[in-house]
This record gives structure tokens, C-alpha cells and sequence, in this order.
């Protein structure tokens, strides 16, 4: 069993581990994880920077051909995957410890997500959206208390004229990661735990995978109307930011850790394998068939697991590239929890008048994503072999022996 506290001191178990594990034996820890979700993050930004402002409506024929091209290297959907094949392995090493699990979960997502809250506040502040009389509103303790739990999409009206329009309008998947999270333990004690004996598994998995799929499709028909997302009817807007509609690129990813020992031939060092006919399949999606028509939707699946292949399989090609390029520096997770403020910051202050402020926007972001990895995130994890006792203990006997405490 693995420890994830030290001796004395073990993390309470929920009863004996009842799930069929993966057959995997180790994987390598040297690979590139770190710079796939940096290149994913800068996507994202991109995107954002271009297509959620008013410089996509400078563009000219070319440059928007190109930046279509870009949205056919989504950043979001090479989370989810990378998410399913990691998260299911933590589980999975964690030997059915509930407690250490969402321990290990909560430390990489609040401590950095809770600061990047405060800046948001204090930029909100700074250009005048927090007036006395929306921060003592309910609608103001509802939206904090969402940005500060799992209801991160919540966007108040206060925040409409605010930049794009949104506080921060990236949070939303970490609504979506953190459902993912807890459906993991469900999906090990059900599917892959008493459930997992004769073809009933493969049978649950497929109806999971295919219904998340089919609504995938019907709530992107439903948001990208004439009145795009915002426009969409309300009850399709909530579910879109439910787990269901975005599982299917869990499961990918999933499935792809389940059998990797068999896929590992095929994996390793072959990404242009998956990366090239990927690229073939969107090239046709995005010039020779109709958007959101029946073909579309039929050729987006192969596409989307392609995608998801071509991922993990760069993650084990020229392994060390990632450790040599980044050297343990993982500033993925604060570029994208702190490019949309900038963005904002940037529109509030005029400053995006040209496509020169797009170097300026990455540059702030990276240096705050720095600052979020150096002294939040990494000290943060460092915490994963604590148990909140413990972490809570020490603060508490550090307080004692400072100065101020005597």
C-alpha cells in the first residue's frame, strides 16, 4: 500500500480496495505531460485573446482561416484527456484511499485557485465593479461562494460590462474537472469494482461514453445558434457545464491508461501515428464539410480520439524533452486560471487595440503563472504527504514559536 502520510500518521481507508486495477505495471515517469498542458494553456490563451475580443473582427481572410485552424488544436479537450489518463493512475496508486485522494486533488486545485480569486477581486476592485452596495448583495456571497467551492461558471450581471464580460470566463472547467474528480471513486467501485466481471463493464462503459457523446453534440447544436452561448437556452447552458457532455474525453484518456501496457508498443514515440491523420480528419471537417452538420458530428469522434492518442502518445515520445525544456517549472495550470483576468485587464485599460498586446498578454501571464507556481502550487503539493492534521499541526506549532506569539 502506499503511503501518503508518514508513519504514525495514516490517512483513514474507506474499507478494502474492491476495484480491478489496471494491468499497467509502472509508467514512466520520465515524459512530457508538463509541456503538453503548457502548449494547451497557450491555445487557450490564444484563443481567447483573439476570439473572445474585438480583434477577431480585424481579421482578414487568411488570418481567420488560420486562427480556425488553431480552435483544431484545442487546448480544453487535451486537458480532459490528460486529466482521465492521470487522475484514474493517482486513483489507482492510492489503493482505494478516499481521504489521501481528495486531499492530493483539493491541494491542486484551491490554494492556487483561491489566490488567483483574490487578484481577480482586486482588479475587479481597482476598476470600479465591486461597489459597497453589490459586495453586501447575495448575488455577491453566492458568486464568491461559488468561485471558492465548484460553481466557478457563475458570472453575475455586475460583471457584463467588464472586459469580455466575464470575471474570469476559464473557470468553467474547473467546475467540470472537479465533477470528474469525484466520479472517478464511483466509477472504480461500480464499473471497474463489482461490476466489472463479463461483458457488463464493456457494456457500461459504452453506454457512458456514447450518451456523454450524443450530449456533446446536441448542447453544441444548442449553444452556437444565432445567439451563440450566451443566447442558448438556459437549462442546455447549466448542463454544459455538468460533467456529462465533456466525459467521453475523460473516458479516452481513461481508457487509453487502462490498456496501456498492451498500447505501449503503439505509443510510444509514434505521435505523428495519430497527430497526422488527426490533422487530415479536421482539415476535412473545417474546409470541406458543413459545420454542425450530421457528417460533421459523425467525423468529430474519430477525430477527438485521434487527438487524445496523438496526446498521450507525445507525452512518451522524446520523453525527456519536457524535463529538459521546463525543468520541473509547471506554470500550465496559472497561465490558464490568470490569462482571462489579464485579457480583461488589458480591454478595461484599451490596451488591445492591436495584435502587438498579444505578446504583452502572454508576458503577464506567464509571469503570474511563475509567481503561482513558485510560491502557491509548488509549496502547496509539497503538502501531498501531509494529512490536513498534520499540515494544521504544524502551522499551528510554527505560529506558536514566532515572535509575535509570545
Amino acid at each position: 500500500m502506499i503511503r501518503m502520510s508518514p508513519p504514525g500518521h495514516p490517512l483513514p481507508h474507506f474499507g478494502p480496495v474492491t476495484f480491478s486495477p489496471s494491468p499497467m505495471s509502472s509508467v514512466h515517469r520520465s515524459n512530457n505531460f508538463d509541456l503538453i498542458r503548457l502548449l494547451a494553456a497557450a491555445q487557450v490563451v490564444l484563443s481567447h485573446a483573439i476570439g473572445h475580443t474585438p480583434l477577431y473582427a480585424t481579421l482578414t481572410g487568411w488570418q481567420k482561416q488560420l486562427f480556425d485552424g488553431l480552435v483544431w488544436l484545442p487546448g480544453v479537450p487535451v486537458f480532459f484527456v490528460i486529466s482521465g489518463f492521470l487522475i484514474s493512475r493517482s486513483y489507482e496508486r492510492m489503493q482505494g484511499d478516499l481521504a489521501g485522494y481528495a486531499w492530493n486533488r483539493a491541494l491542486r486545485i484551491f490554494p492556487a485557485l483561491w489566490i488567483c480569486l483574490l487578484v481577480t477581486l482586486i482588479v475587479l476592485g481597482l476598476f470600479g465593479y465591486l461597489t459597497s452596495s453589490f459586495l453586501s448583495s447575495p448575488t455577491f456571497l453566492g458568486w464568491l461562494a461559488g468561485q471558492i467551492s465548484f460553481v466557478q461558471f457563475f458570472n453575475p450581471e455586475q460583471f457584463r460590462s467588464f472586459g469580455v464580460g466575464v470575471a474570469n470566463g476559464s473557470l468553467w472547467t474547473i467546475t467540470v474537472e472537479l465533477q470528474f474528480y469525484v466520479f472517478i471513486p464511483l466509477l472504480y467501485a461500480t464499473i471497474y469494482g463489482k461490476w466489472s466481471r463479463g461483458k457488463l463493464r464493456s457494456i457500461l462503459l459504452g453506454l457512458l461514453f456514447f450518451t456523454s457523446y450524443i450530449a456533446y453534440c446536441v448542447m453544441n447544436v444548442k449553444l452556437n445558434g444565432p445567439g451563440g452561448f450566451s443566447g442558448g437556452p438556459p437549462v442546455f447552458k447549466l448542463m454544459f457545464n455538468t460533467l456529462l457532455p465533456h466525459l467521453w474525453m475523460f473516458m479516452v484518456g481513461i481508457l487509453i491508461h487502462r490498456h496501456f501496457e498492451k498500447l505501449r508498443p503503439l505509443m510510444e514515440g509514434k505521435v505523428l501515428l495519430y497527430f497526422l491523420p488527426y490533422l487530415s480528419l479536421a482539415a476535412v471537417m473545417q474546409w470541406l464539410i458543413p459545420h454542425q452538420s450530421i457528417a460533421a458530428y459523425a467525423l468529430l469522434l474519430p477525430a477527438r480520439i485521434l487527438l487524445g492518442l496523438a496526446t498521450i502518445s507525445a507525452a512518451y515520445s522524446m520523453r525527456h524533452l519536457s524535463g529538459k525544456i521546463l525543468r520541473g517549472t509547471d506554470i500550465s495550470y496559472g497561465l490558464y486560471i490568470y490569462h482571462f483576468i489579464v485579457i480583461n485587464a488589458f480591454i478595461e485599460k484599451s490596451w488591445l487595440g492591436s495584435f502587438s498586446a498579444i505578446p504583452l498578454i502572454f508576458l503577464t501571464s506567464v509571469v503570474l503563472a511563475l509567481l503561482s507556481w513558485y510560491l502557491i502550487e509548488k509549496p502547496a503539493l509539497s503538502c501531498k504527504s501531509l494529512s490536513l492534521g498534520d499540515l494544521l499541526a504544524k502551522l499551528l506549532q510554527a505560529k506558536a514559536k514566532s515572535p509575535d506569539a509570545t
